[in-house]
Protein backbone atom coordinates (compact mmCIF):
# COMPACT_ATOMS: atom_id res chain seq x y z
CA UNK A 1 0.00 0.00 0.00
CA UNK A 2 1.38 3.37 -0.96
CA UNK A 3 1.43 6.43 1.25
CA UNK A 4 -1.24 8.95 0.26
CA UNK A 5 -0.92 12.58 1.37
CA UNK A 6 -3.74 15.12 1.19
CA UNK A 7 -2.64 18.03 -1.02
CA UNK A 8 -6.18 18.93 -2.11
CA UNK A 9 -5.97 22.46 -0.72
CA UNK A 10 -2.38 22.98 -1.83
CA UNK A 11 -2.53 21.54 -5.35
CA UNK A 12 -6.23 21.78 -6.18
CA UNK A 13 -6.00 25.44 -7.18
CA UNK A 14 -2.70 25.26 -9.09
CA UNK A 15 -3.03 22.08 -11.16
CA UNK A 16 -4.73 23.83 -14.08
CA UNK A 17 -3.21 25.95 -16.83
CA UNK A 18 -6.06 28.48 -16.43
CA UNK A 19 -4.07 30.29 -13.74
CA UNK A 20 -1.42 31.05 -16.39
CA UNK A 21 -3.79 32.84 -18.73
CA UNK A 22 -2.95 36.28 -17.38
CA UNK A 23 0.75 35.59 -16.80
CA UNK A 24 3.38 37.19 -19.07
CA UNK A 25 4.59 34.87 -21.87
CA UNK A 26 2.38 32.01 -20.65
CA UNK A 27 -0.68 33.92 -21.88
CA UNK A 28 0.54 34.11 -25.46
CA UNK A 29 -1.40 30.99 -26.34
CA UNK A 30 -4.57 29.63 -24.62
CA UNK A 31 -3.28 26.16 -23.73
CA UNK A 32 -5.86 23.72 -22.34
CA UNK A 33 -3.95 20.98 -20.49
CA UNK A 34 -1.21 21.12 -17.91
CA UNK A 35 -0.52 22.84 -14.62
CA UNK A 36 0.18 26.43 -13.62
CA UNK A 37 3.57 28.03 -13.03
CA UNK A 38 2.83 27.94 -9.28
CA UNK A 39 3.12 24.15 -9.35
CA UNK A 40 6.69 24.46 -10.65
CA UNK A 41 7.51 27.14 -8.08
CA UNK A 42 6.19 24.99 -5.24
CA UNK A 43 8.46 22.10 -6.25
CA UNK A 44 11.59 24.27 -6.42
CA UNK A 45 10.76 25.78 -3.03
CA UNK A 46 10.32 22.26 -1.64
CA UNK A 47 13.67 21.09 -3.04
CA UNK A 48 15.38 24.26 -1.83
CA UNK A 49 17.92 24.58 -4.64
CA UNK A 50 18.23 25.89 -8.20
CA UNK A 51 21.52 24.08 -8.82
CA UNK A 52 19.68 21.46 -10.85
CA UNK A 53 19.24 19.90 -14.27
CA UNK A 54 15.61 19.11 -14.99
CA UNK A 55 13.93 16.91 -17.58
CA UNK A 56 10.39 17.42 -18.97
CA UNK A 57 9.34 14.52 -21.26
CA UNK A 58 5.95 16.04 -22.20
CA UNK A 59 6.59 19.75 -22.65
CA UNK A 60 3.21 20.87 -23.98
CA UNK A 61 3.30 24.65 -24.30
CA UNK A 62 6.55 24.89 -22.34
CA UNK A 63 5.34 25.83 -18.83
CA UNK A 64 7.99 23.80 -17.00
CA UNK A 65 10.94 24.87 -19.15
CA UNK A 66 9.90 28.54 -19.09
CA UNK A 67 9.39 28.77 -15.35
CA UNK A 68 12.66 26.97 -14.69
CA UNK A 69 14.42 29.25 -17.17
CA UNK A 70 13.09 32.27 -15.26
CA UNK A 71 14.83 31.10 -12.09
CA UNK A 72 18.03 29.90 -13.76
CA UNK A 73 17.42 26.13 -13.92
CA UNK A 74 18.40 24.14 -17.00
CA UNK A 75 15.53 22.07 -18.39
CA UNK A 76 15.76 19.51 -21.20
CA UNK A 77 12.31 19.05 -22.73
CA UNK A 78 10.55 17.09 -25.46
CA UNK A 79 7.34 17.76 -27.37
CA UNK A 80 6.09 15.68 -30.29
CA UNK A 81 3.30 18.04 -31.42
CA UNK A 82 4.85 20.59 -33.87
CA UNK A 83 2.42 23.35 -32.86
CA UNK A 84 3.18 22.92 -29.16
CA UNK A 85 6.89 22.71 -29.92
CA UNK A 86 6.75 26.07 -31.73
CA UNK A 87 4.77 27.67 -28.89
CA UNK A 88 7.32 26.46 -26.36
CA UNK A 89 10.18 27.67 -28.53
CA UNK A 90 8.62 31.12 -28.96
CA UNK A 91 8.00 31.53 -25.22
CA UNK A 92 11.55 30.45 -24.36
CA UNK A 93 13.20 32.85 -26.83
CA UNK A 94 14.83 35.57 -24.74
CA UNK A 95 16.40 37.83 -27.40
CA UNK A 96 13.33 39.73 -28.62
CA UNK A 97 13.60 43.51 -28.59
CA UNK A 98 10.70 45.92 -28.33
CA UNK A 99 11.93 47.92 -31.34
CA UNK A 100 12.08 44.88 -33.62
CA UNK A 101 8.75 43.56 -32.37
CA UNK A 102 7.06 46.86 -33.19
CA UNK A 103 8.87 47.07 -36.54
CA UNK A 104 7.63 43.67 -37.68
CA UNK A 105 4.15 44.34 -36.33
CA UNK A 106 3.96 47.48 -38.45
CA UNK A 107 5.24 45.44 -41.40
CA UNK A 108 2.37 42.98 -40.96
CA UNK A 109 -0.28 45.71 -40.64
CA UNK A 110 0.95 47.41 -43.79
CA UNK A 111 1.44 44.35 -45.99
CA UNK A 112 -1.62 42.27 -45.06
CA UNK A 113 -3.72 44.88 -46.84
CA UNK A 114 -1.77 44.25 -50.05
CA UNK A 115 -2.55 40.53 -50.21
CA UNK A 116 -4.86 39.94 -53.18
CA UNK A 117 -5.75 36.33 -52.39
CA UNK A 118 -9.40 35.55 -53.22
CA UNK A 119 -9.61 31.76 -53.07
CA UNK A 120 -8.93 29.25 -50.30
CA UNK A 121 -7.64 25.73 -50.87
CA UNK A 122 -6.91 22.91 -48.47
CA UNK A 123 -6.49 19.16 -48.44
CA UNK A 124 -8.97 19.17 -45.55
CA UNK A 125 -12.48 19.36 -46.97
CA UNK A 126 -14.17 21.02 -43.98
CA UNK A 127 -11.55 23.67 -43.26
CA UNK A 128 -13.04 26.41 -45.46
CA UNK A 129 -16.53 27.32 -46.61
CA UNK A 130 -17.55 25.94 -50.00
CA UNK A 131 -20.44 24.87 -52.16
CA UNK A 132 -22.27 21.66 -51.26
CA UNK A 133 -20.55 21.55 -47.86
CA UNK A 134 -22.70 21.09 -44.77
CA UNK A 135 -20.12 22.36 -42.29
CA UNK A 136 -16.87 24.29 -42.40
CA UNK A 137 -14.41 25.62 -39.84
CA UNK A 138 -13.93 29.08 -41.40
CA UNK A 139 -16.36 31.22 -43.35
CA UNK A 140 -14.75 32.46 -46.55
CA UNK A 141 -14.26 36.04 -45.32
CA UNK A 142 -12.63 35.07 -42.01
CA UNK A 143 -10.59 32.33 -43.74
CA UNK A 144 -9.23 34.87 -46.22
CA UNK A 145 -8.35 37.27 -43.41
CA UNK A 146 -6.43 34.52 -41.59
CA UNK A 147 -4.68 33.54 -44.83
CA UNK A 148 -3.62 37.16 -45.48
CA UNK A 149 -2.07 37.33 -42.03
CA UNK A 150 -0.35 33.99 -42.53
CA UNK A 151 1.10 34.95 -45.93
CA UNK A 152 2.38 38.26 -44.58
CA UNK A 153 3.93 36.68 -41.48
CA UNK A 154 5.70 34.12 -43.66
CA UNK A 155 7.47 36.94 -45.56
CA UNK A 156 9.18 38.17 -42.38
CA UNK A 157 12.91 37.67 -42.91
CA UNK A 158 13.70 37.07 -39.22
CA UNK A 159 12.92 33.48 -38.26
CA UNK A 160 12.30 34.19 -34.57
CA UNK A 161 9.83 37.02 -35.29
CA UNK A 162 8.11 34.93 -37.94
CA UNK A 163 7.60 32.27 -35.26
CA UNK A 164 6.47 34.85 -32.69
CA UNK A 165 3.71 36.24 -34.91
CA UNK A 166 2.70 32.75 -36.06
CA UNK A 167 1.96 31.85 -32.44
CA UNK A 168 0.00 35.10 -32.07
CA UNK A 169 -2.05 34.11 -35.12
CA UNK A 170 -2.54 30.58 -33.76
CA UNK A 171 -3.92 32.07 -30.54
CA UNK A 172 -6.84 33.82 -32.30
CA UNK A 173 -7.83 31.09 -34.77
CA UNK A 174 -10.64 29.70 -32.62
CA UNK A 175 -12.15 33.18 -32.24
CA UNK A 176 -11.99 33.63 -36.02
CA UNK A 177 -13.56 30.24 -36.70
CA UNK A 178 -16.91 28.51 -36.23
CA UNK A 179 -15.44 26.20 -33.57
CA UNK A 180 -14.78 26.15 -29.85
CA UNK A 181 -12.90 23.78 -27.58
CA UNK A 182 -15.39 21.46 -25.94
CA UNK A 183 -13.30 19.77 -23.30
CA UNK A 184 -10.55 18.06 -25.25
CA UNK A 185 -12.15 18.20 -28.68
CA UNK A 186 -13.58 20.77 -31.11
CA UNK A 187 -17.29 21.46 -31.56
CA UNK A 188 -19.29 23.95 -33.61
CA UNK A 189 -20.41 27.13 -31.89
CA UNK A 190 -24.10 27.65 -31.30
CA UNK A 191 -25.80 29.16 -34.37
CA UNK A 192 -22.44 29.16 -36.16
CA UNK A 193 -24.02 29.55 -39.61
CA UNK A 194 -25.36 33.00 -38.67
CA UNK A 195 -22.30 34.53 -37.05
CA UNK A 196 -19.92 35.46 -39.88
CA UNK A 197 -16.75 37.30 -38.86
CA UNK A 198 -15.47 40.03 -41.16
CA UNK A 199 -11.86 40.78 -42.05
CA UNK A 200 -11.64 43.81 -39.78
CA UNK A 201 -12.67 41.80 -36.73
CA UNK A 202 -10.04 39.12 -37.43
CA UNK A 203 -7.33 41.76 -37.88
CA UNK A 204 -8.45 43.54 -34.70
CA UNK A 205 -8.25 40.35 -32.66
CA UNK A 206 -4.71 39.76 -33.93
CA UNK A 207 -3.70 43.39 -33.28
CA UNK A 208 -5.10 43.31 -29.74
CA UNK A 209 -3.09 40.18 -29.00
CA UNK A 210 0.11 41.90 -30.09
CA UNK A 211 -0.55 45.27 -28.43
CA UNK A 212 -1.99 44.17 -25.11
CA UNK A 213 0.03 41.04 -24.42
CA UNK A 214 3.09 40.40 -26.57
CA UNK A 215 4.45 43.94 -26.82
CA UNK A 216 3.79 44.59 -23.14
CA UNK A 217 5.51 41.37 -22.06
CA UNK A 218 8.55 41.91 -24.28
CA UNK A 219 8.87 45.52 -23.11
CA UNK A 220 8.79 44.44 -19.47
CA UNK A 221 11.27 41.63 -20.15
CA UNK A 222 13.68 44.03 -21.90
CA UNK A 223 13.60 46.45 -18.95
CA UNK A 224 14.37 43.62 -16.53
CA UNK A 225 17.13 42.37 -18.82
CA UNK A 226 18.75 45.80 -18.83
CA UNK A 227 18.53 45.79 -15.03
CA UNK A 228 20.32 42.39 -15.02
CA UNK A 229 17.40 40.67 -13.30
CA UNK A 230 16.81 38.14 -16.09
CA UNK A 231 18.20 34.60 -15.91
CA UNK A 232 21.10 33.78 -18.23
CA UNK A 233 19.82 30.23 -18.79
CA UNK A 234 18.14 29.71 -22.17
CA UNK A 235 16.20 26.45 -22.28
CA UNK A 236 15.33 26.94 -25.94
CA UNK A 237 18.61 25.13 -26.70
CA UNK A 238 17.36 22.01 -24.90
CA UNK A 239 13.86 21.78 -26.39
CA UNK A 240 13.34 18.98 -28.94
CA UNK A 241 10.45 18.31 -31.33
CA UNK A 242 10.70 14.55 -30.79
CA UNK A 243 8.93 11.61 -29.18
CA UNK A 244 10.45 11.37 -25.70
CA UNK A 245 10.14 7.58 -25.68
CA UNK A 246 12.80 7.38 -28.38
CA UNK A 247 14.73 10.62 -27.93
CA UNK A 248 15.60 10.64 -24.23
CA UNK A 249 18.09 7.85 -24.80
CA UNK A 250 20.06 9.82 -27.41
CA UNK A 251 19.60 13.41 -26.20
CA UNK A 252 20.18 13.01 -22.44
CA UNK A 253 23.35 11.80 -20.74
CA UNK A 254 23.18 8.99 -18.20
CA UNK A 255 23.26 10.06 -14.53
CA UNK A 256 22.75 13.73 -15.45
CA UNK A 257 19.21 14.60 -14.28
CA UNK A 258 18.35 15.84 -10.79
CA UNK A 259 14.66 16.47 -11.27
CA UNK A 260 11.78 15.44 -13.53
CA UNK A 261 8.56 17.47 -13.55
CA UNK A 262 5.93 16.30 -15.98
CA UNK A 263 2.32 15.52 -16.71
CA UNK A 264 1.89 12.87 -19.42
CA UNK A 265 -1.30 12.54 -21.47
CA UNK A 266 -3.98 11.02 -19.29
CA UNK A 267 -5.45 7.61 -20.09
CA UNK A 268 -8.72 9.13 -21.30
CA UNK A 269 -8.97 7.60 -24.83
CA UNK A 270 -8.55 11.02 -26.45
CA UNK A 271 -5.79 12.10 -28.74
CA UNK A 272 -4.55 15.51 -27.62
CA UNK A 273 -3.73 16.19 -31.26
CA UNK A 274 -7.48 16.62 -31.82
CA UNK A 275 -7.66 19.54 -29.40
CA UNK A 276 -5.37 21.62 -31.60
CA UNK A 277 -6.43 20.28 -34.99
CA UNK A 278 -7.64 23.67 -36.23
CA UNK A 279 -4.22 25.25 -35.74
CA UNK A 280 -2.37 22.22 -37.10
CA UNK A 281 -4.40 22.26 -40.32
CA UNK A 282 -4.72 26.01 -40.86
CA UNK A 283 -1.07 26.87 -40.31
CA UNK A 284 0.35 23.96 -42.27
CA UNK A 285 1.82 21.92 -39.44
CA UNK A 286 -0.03 18.95 -40.92
CA UNK A 287 -0.82 19.01 -44.63
CA UNK A 288 -2.76 15.78 -45.11
CA UNK A 289 -4.70 13.07 -43.31
CA UNK A 290 -1.65 10.82 -43.60
CA UNK A 291 0.53 13.38 -41.80
CA UNK A 292 -2.03 13.56 -39.01
CA UNK A 293 -1.99 9.78 -38.76
CA UNK A 294 1.82 9.77 -38.58
CA UNK A 295 1.73 12.38 -35.82
CA UNK A 296 -0.76 10.30 -33.86
CA UNK A 297 1.53 7.28 -34.12
CA UNK A 298 4.23 9.29 -32.33
CA UNK A 299 2.04 10.20 -29.38
CA UNK A 300 1.74 8.30 -26.13
CA UNK A 301 -0.75 5.46 -26.51
CA UNK A 302 -3.50 7.09 -24.46
CA UNK A 303 -6.12 7.21 -27.22
CA UNK A 304 -7.98 5.03 -29.72
CA UNK A 305 -7.64 7.13 -32.89
CA UNK A 306 -5.05 4.60 -34.02
CA UNK A 307 -5.62 0.85 -33.93
CA UNK A 308 -2.61 -0.41 -32.04
CA UNK A 309 -1.29 -3.77 -33.28
CA UNK A 310 1.52 -4.06 -30.73
CA UNK A 311 1.11 -7.18 -28.53
CA UNK A 312 3.65 -6.08 -25.89
CA UNK A 313 2.70 -6.02 -22.22
CA UNK A 314 4.32 -5.37 -18.85
CA UNK A 315 4.96 -8.25 -16.49
CA UNK A 316 3.22 -6.61 -13.56
CA UNK A 317 0.66 -8.38 -11.39
CA UNK A 318 -1.31 -5.24 -10.58
CA UNK A 319 -1.63 -4.37 -14.26
CA UNK A 320 -2.58 -7.92 -15.20
CA UNK A 321 -5.37 -7.96 -12.58
CA UNK A 322 -6.69 -4.70 -14.03
CA UNK A 323 -6.60 -6.03 -17.61
CA UNK A 324 -8.38 -9.22 -16.49
CA UNK A 325 -11.16 -7.15 -14.89
CA UNK A 326 -11.49 -5.08 -18.05
CA UNK A 327 -11.69 -8.14 -20.28
CA UNK A 328 -14.35 -9.70 -18.06
CA UNK A 329 -16.38 -6.49 -17.73
CA UNK A 330 -16.25 -5.78 -21.46
CA UNK A 331 -18.10 -9.03 -22.18
CA UNK A 332 -21.22 -7.48 -20.64
CA UNK A 333 -20.84 -4.08 -22.28
CA UNK A 334 -21.68 -2.62 -25.66
CA UNK A 335 -18.06 -1.72 -26.41
CA UNK A 336 -17.88 1.59 -28.27
CA UNK A 337 -14.31 0.90 -29.39
CA UNK A 338 -12.63 -2.51 -29.40
CA UNK A 339 -9.18 -0.96 -28.98
CA UNK A 340 -9.81 0.31 -25.45
CA UNK A 341 -8.21 -2.60 -23.61
CA UNK A 342 -5.25 -2.57 -26.01
CA UNK A 343 -4.89 1.14 -25.31
CA UNK A 344 -4.81 0.56 -21.55
CA UNK A 345 -2.24 -2.23 -21.89
CA UNK A 346 0.01 -0.22 -24.22
CA UNK A 347 -0.25 2.96 -22.16
CA UNK A 348 1.53 1.13 -19.37
CA UNK A 349 4.02 -0.38 -21.82
CA UNK A 350 4.87 3.22 -22.66
CA UNK A 351 5.08 4.07 -18.95
CA UNK A 352 7.47 1.17 -18.40
CA UNK A 353 9.69 2.38 -21.25
CA UNK A 354 9.60 5.95 -19.95
CA UNK A 355 10.47 5.05 -16.36
CA UNK A 356 13.24 2.74 -17.59
CA UNK A 357 14.81 5.61 -19.56
CA UNK A 358 14.41 8.02 -16.66
CA UNK A 359 16.11 5.61 -14.25
CA UNK A 360 19.20 5.55 -16.46
CA UNK A 361 19.31 9.32 -16.89
CA UNK A 362 18.76 10.36 -13.27
CA UNK A 363 21.39 10.91 -10.65
CA UNK A 364 21.23 9.05 -7.36
CA UNK A 365 18.81 10.97 -5.15
CA UNK A 366 17.04 12.58 -8.10
CA UNK A 367 13.27 13.05 -7.81
CA UNK A 368 10.29 12.77 -10.15
CA UNK A 369 7.07 14.77 -9.76
CA UNK A 370 4.62 12.90 -11.98
CA UNK A 371 1.15 14.44 -12.36
CA UNK A 372 -1.48 12.02 -13.69
CA UNK A 373 -5.09 10.99 -13.17
CA UNK A 374 -6.92 7.71 -12.66
CA UNK A 375 -9.37 6.52 -15.33
CA UNK A 376 -12.32 4.15 -15.70
CA UNK A 377 -13.70 1.90 -18.45
CA UNK A 378 -16.55 -0.63 -18.35
CA UNK A 379 -17.17 0.42 -14.70
CA UNK A 380 -13.65 -0.72 -13.81
CA UNK A 381 -11.29 1.73 -12.09
CA UNK A 382 -7.90 2.10 -13.78
CA UNK A 383 -5.75 3.17 -10.83
CA UNK A 384 -3.17 4.92 -13.00
CA UNK A 385 -1.40 6.48 -10.03
CA UNK A 386 -0.80 3.14 -8.30
CA UNK A 387 -0.05 1.31 -11.55
CA UNK A 388 2.61 3.91 -12.45
CA UNK A 389 3.96 3.67 -8.90
CA UNK A 390 4.13 -0.12 -9.13
CA UNK A 391 5.90 -0.05 -12.52
CA UNK A 392 8.37 2.61 -11.38
CA UNK A 393 9.08 0.58 -8.23
CA UNK A 394 9.60 -2.51 -10.36
CA UNK A 395 12.28 -0.63 -12.33
CA UNK A 396 14.08 0.51 -9.19
CA UNK A 397 12.57 3.81 -8.04
CA UNK A 398 11.49 4.40 -4.47
CA UNK A 399 7.87 5.53 -4.20
CA UNK A 400 7.92 8.36 -1.65
CA UNK A 401 4.21 9.18 -1.73
CA UNK A 402 1.14 9.86 -3.83
CA UNK A 403 -0.19 13.37 -3.32
CA UNK A 404 -3.93 13.87 -3.75
CA UNK A 405 -4.36 16.94 -5.94
CA UNK A 406 -8.07 17.06 -6.87
CA UNK A 407 -10.99 14.86 -7.90
CA UNK A 408 -12.28 14.82 -11.48
CA UNK A 409 -15.71 13.81 -12.72
CA UNK A 410 -15.91 10.65 -14.77
CA UNK A 411 -18.47 9.94 -17.46
CA UNK A 412 -22.08 9.58 -16.24
CA UNK A 413 -22.11 5.85 -17.02
CA UNK A 414 -19.03 5.30 -14.81
CA UNK A 415 -20.08 7.63 -11.97
CA UNK A 416 -22.14 5.12 -9.97
CA UNK A 417 -19.56 2.31 -10.11
CA UNK A 418 -16.29 4.20 -9.56
CA UNK A 419 -17.23 7.68 -8.30
CA UNK A 420 -14.89 10.57 -8.97
CA UNK A 421 -11.38 10.03 -10.29
CA UNK A 422 -8.34 11.05 -8.31
CA UNK A 423 -5.77 13.27 -9.99
CA UNK A 424 -2.51 13.25 -8.11
CA UNK A 425 1.22 13.74 -8.09
CA UNK A 426 3.38 10.66 -7.80
CA UNK A 427 6.68 11.40 -6.02
CA UNK A 428 9.53 9.05 -6.92
CA UNK A 429 13.18 9.00 -5.93
CA UNK A 430 16.07 7.22 -7.61
CA UNK A 431 18.22 5.33 -5.12
CA UNK A 432 21.02 2.88 -6.02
Amino acid sequence: MYKYVDYLNTYGRIMQFNKNKQEPFHRWYPFVEGYSKEFIQSIIEEIGSVDLTCLEPFSGSGTTALELQNIGVKCISFEVNPLMYLIGKVKLENTYTIDDTKKWFEFIMENREKCKITELQSEFSTLYEGEKKKKWNFDKVSGLAVKKLQITINTISSEKYKHLFTVALASILLDASNLYRNGKCLSYKKDWENRPIDEKLVFNKFDDKIKHEIIKDIESFQINSELNTVSKINNIHFLYNEDCRNAINTKVDDNSIDLVITSPPYLNSRDYTDTYMLELKTLGFTKSAEEIRELRKKTLRSHVQIKWDDTATVDNKKLQRTLDKLNKASLNENVWNKSIIDMVRLYFVDMYQLFSELYLKMRNGGKIYFNVSNSAYFNVLIDTLELCASIAEQIGFNVIEIRKARYLNTSPQQQKAVGKLLEGVLILERRD
